[in-house]
């Protein structure tokens, strides 16, 4: 076919136009200004599971508290093995972080139906109204564990009526 378009200009417009559209060859020059760009910027985020148990250890612009760090002593943790089952001890240093750390945890549990996460989320906000924001996490079987970060939001949905999201109850 180059010969009937020998020299004519109508080459180039034939072939394009024989080419479906999704397909298109790159110029020949090469692909200038197609470059990739790559973030190189080294951002640790913080997972659901350390902000709900409080290991994180700086402050992240989402209203989380500066935590202090700590480190595990020797003889804080006592591990051995009673009549075949493994046992662990903390020392009282060790209970009294995980007290204060689960201390504004409130679990929660949706009776009847499947609700999604963000629904839910959203629902419960509007509901309590929280002075700050808390964080929800789903955890198996259709519970969820809300971390209030402060202790006057979590006393006040403990302590206010029953809570009642779509017509079904929300038990705290």
């Amino acid at each position: 076919m180059s010969f009937l378009c020998e020299n004519t200009g109508m080459e180039d417009s034939l072939v394009g136009g024989l080419i479906p559209k999704k397909i298109r060859f790159r110029d020949k020059d090469g692909d200038e200004g197609n470059d990739m760009v790559i973030d190189l910027r080294l951002e640790q985020t913080t997972s659901w599971k350390d902000r709900l148990v409080g290991q994180s250890s700086k402050f992240d612009g989402n209203g989380l508290e500066e935590e202090e760090d700590f480190g595990l002593l020797e003889g804080e943790i006592q591990k051995s093995i009673m009549n075949g089952i493994p046992s662990i001890e903390f020392s009282d240093r060790i209970h009294q972080i995980l007290i204060r750390d689960m201390e504004n945890i409130v679990i929660l549990k949706f009776l009847g139906r499947n609700i999604g996460y963000s629904i839910l989320q959203n629902k419960v906000y509007s509901l309590w109204k929280p002075s700050s924001p808390f964080h929800l996490m789903d955890i198996e079987n259709r519970y969820f564990l809300a971390k209030f970060q402060n202790k006057l939001d979590c006393k006040k949905v403990l302590s206010r009526g029953s809570w009642i999201v779509f017509g079904q109850y929300l038990t705290i």
